[in-house]
């Protein structure tokens, strides 16, 4: 009978976590906080209504009213979160420098990108909230402030096309080492762009092992994570069967280092592995080759066609 009870307690337990809503795991405060990091790169002083006033008035020129958890949600969505979201402002800085640069800088904060697309267009920071900046760049670039935008499933198995940016080697590789790499062809899906070329993804090492004697070659194994789609949103990506099977048709880099290098697919149960084998052969920073999309993703795909 006791033993009944816990089960069933337990079970409670489990259902009151998964039903809690998600902005339970985030205090006001820690929301304010992860604003400013991704607004201005550091976390300002003075108290909560003193930033969240700030916050609101840079971003949209006036102080709002309303609870501080709704206020700072819609500080959020305008800013960078999620599919879906037509107008936040991740989405239209990654529309406009991919516009004038081909290349997408996400990972950076969005008050230095928007200071930067400034200066290479007008010579000098503009005056007025962010969202009227954005919205005056967006026009000089896309002749509107409005993108044409529309949810579109990514498909488990869309090939990307990467170079890597960190030289792989599995005599000098440790466990947990970062690997960057950029995305260097658009994907498009249904005419509309969700993965732009130029943005850049981060990986780590997951397993490696040095060549050794008696013929045992070397083995390194990278798990690739997500790359940010246009609008924001996070693909995954992995090393399996259709991408393994495009990279044989590819011809790698030649080169002493770069004889003997193999592209295989994984073990079963480990997602995103990338192997080279060979006597401690190297993979040079440059070289491209293929990933693929590990599950199907909702991504805001961006069309290159004005709104109707």
């Amino acid at each position: 009978m006791r033993k009944r009870l816990v089960a069933i307690c337990l079970a409670v337990s489990l259902l009151v976590v998964y039903a809690a809503p998600t902005w339970a795991s985030s205090t006001p405060l820690e929301g304010l906080r992860q604003i400013e990091l991704i607004l201005y790169g550091q976390v300002k002083d003075g108290s909560l209504i003193e930033r969240l006033n700030g916050l609101e008035y840079d971003v949209f020129s006036d102080q709002k009213s309303g609870p501080i958890l709704v206020r700072i949600e819609d500080l959020k969505t305008y800013l960078m979160l999620g599919s879906g979201v037509s107008d936040s402002l991740q989405l239209k800085l990654n529309a406009i420098e991919w516009m004038m640069y081909q290349k997408v800088s996400a990972d950076e904060v969005l008050f230095a990108r928007l200071e930067q697309l400034e200066n290479d267009m007008f010579g000098e920071m503009q005056p007025g909230s962010v969202i009227e900046r954005a919205d005056t760049l967006l026009t000089m670039v896309w002749a509107t402030d409005k993108l044409n935008v529309d949810l579109v499933t990514v498909p488990k198995e869309t090939l990307v096309k990467i170079k890597l940016l960190t030289e792989l080697d599995s005599s000098k590789n440790k466990v947990g080492d970062r690997v960057r790499y950029r995305v260097i062809e658009d994907v498009i899906i249904k005419d509309r762009l969700v993965v732009p070329a130029g943005i850049e993804g981060l990986g780590r090492v997951q397993d490696v092992t040095a060549a050794k004697r008696l013929g045992m070659d070397g083995k390194l194994t990278v798990d690739f994570g997500t790359l940010t789609a246009i609008d924001g949103t996070g693909v995954s990506l992995v090393m399996s069967e259709k991408a393994t099977e495009k990279n044989k048709s590819l011809e790698l880099a030649a080169g002493a280092g770069m004889a003997g290098v193999i592209l295989l697919g994984g073990p079963i149960g480990l997602a995103g592995a990338y192997f080279v084998k060979g006597k401690d052969v190297s993979i040079a920073t440059g070289t491209e080759f293929y990933v693929e999309v590990m599950r199907d993703a909702r991504v805001s795909g961006l069309s290159l066609m004005p709104i109707n």
